[in-house]
């Protein structure tokens, strides 16, 4: 008969030589779904859980700004890592997120403005002018202000129905403002710029209607994201640079995340240089990574946002998580006017 010390010896043998099952760990990572998705599962989620057999990533396609919100405030949170947008993740957030630890995330590695202290960026996305060659020629318009000039470019221009798209901006742009004088926005005088295209604007409220407009050629000169329209450059839709507007999606933490020091290990990991180049192999979003920048992936090589960030004209999100409801309200207004 063996004795117990034998039989406790042979136990410890069997967790010895399964070690993940009693250390793995799970993390709940809430993101966007569709080839955006599919882009982060192929260059960040899959080489992590290569590297780190002891991990887990169980992905949620349902990311939303309001359930990270009320996850906090019912204290049951059930994601640890959430992709948001650029509304999401400002010091006025405090109250719903865990700082990002930068012990652990090399804050030194990012491009300028994009580390922060509850969010950094995973990619660098926009919203740029894009034209339908075939209806347009390809002596297409440069910059914002040929948006504005139905003289030179008749016919209809197409844009998001969002005050807090870049529109504004970019009608002031054209009007003669300053980038860096842009804050805080003269609501009223970008309106009056946009008066004068208004009849000629179709407006889209999905990615997919956006690029659907411009092949079409329902509208020939668009305000389209980055995404949608490098995707069409075999069906004749071309980008100008000379202005576009930021749109970046970032990484943030809900407060009371239950594997908080996880998800930032998964960060630091999902920032380094290799799968950021990896991930634009699949979309058409720059790195944060600065020392990723220059080793973009060919496949959109020009289309890359962070070719061209000396011709963004910038958006200063604490003054739209200000602003937004009274803008909002006048932008309403005056689309039915």
């Amino acid at each position: 008969m063996r004795s117990w010390k034998s039989i406790m010896l042979a136990g410890a043998g069997l967790l010895a030589a399964f070690p993940v099952w009693a250390s793995e760990t799970t993390i709940r990572i809430a993101t966007y779904g569709g080839v955006f998705q599919e882009a982060q599962v192929k260059a960040l989620f899959d080489p992590y859980m290569h590297a780190n057999p002891d991990i887990k990533l169980v992905i949620d396609s349902s990311a939303s700004n309001a359930k990270i919100k009320a996850m906090v405030e019912a204290g049951a949170v059930t994601w640890d890592l959430v992709i948001v947008d650029d509304s999401f993740g400002l010091e006025a957030h405090a109250q719903w997120l865990e700082p990002i630890d930068y012990a652990v995330v090399d804050k030194e590695k990012f491009i300028d403005g994009m580390a922060q202290k509850y969010r950094l960026v995973q990619s660098v996305e926009g919203t740029v002018l894009a034209y339908n060659t075939k209806t347009v020629g390809e002596a297409g318009p440069k910059g914002i202000g040929d948006y504005f000039d139905l003289e030179k470019f008749p016919g209809y221009r197409t844009a998001w129905k969002f005050a807090a798209s870049g529109l504004l901006e970019a009608a002031l742009v054209a009007d003669g403002v300053k980038p860096e004088e842009l804050y805080p926005l003269d609501v009223d005088r970008a309106l009056k710029k946009l008066d004068t295209i208004k009849e000629q604007i179709v407006w889209w409220e999905s990615g997919a209607q956006s690029e659907q407009l411009l092949i079409s050629g329902e509208a020939d000169i668009g305000l389209l994201w980055i995404g949608r329209a490098a995707a069409h450059a075999e069906s004749g839709i071309a980008i100008d640079w000379t202005d576009w507007t930021p749109q970046n999606a970032w990484w943030v933490v809900p407060k009371g995340a239950e594997n908080r020091e996880a998800a930032m290990k998964a960060i630091e990991f999902f920032t380094s240089a290799a799968p950021q180049v990896a991930f634009t192999e699949f979309m058409p979003y720059g790195p944060s990574n600065a020392s990723a920048v220059n080793d973009v992936k060919p496949n959109f090589k020009g289309n890359m946002p962070t070719e061209h960030l000396e011709t963004q004209i910038p958006m200063d999100m604490d003054w739209w998580a200000e602003h937004q409801d009274e803008v909002n309200l006048k932008f309403q207004k005056w689309l039915l006017e």
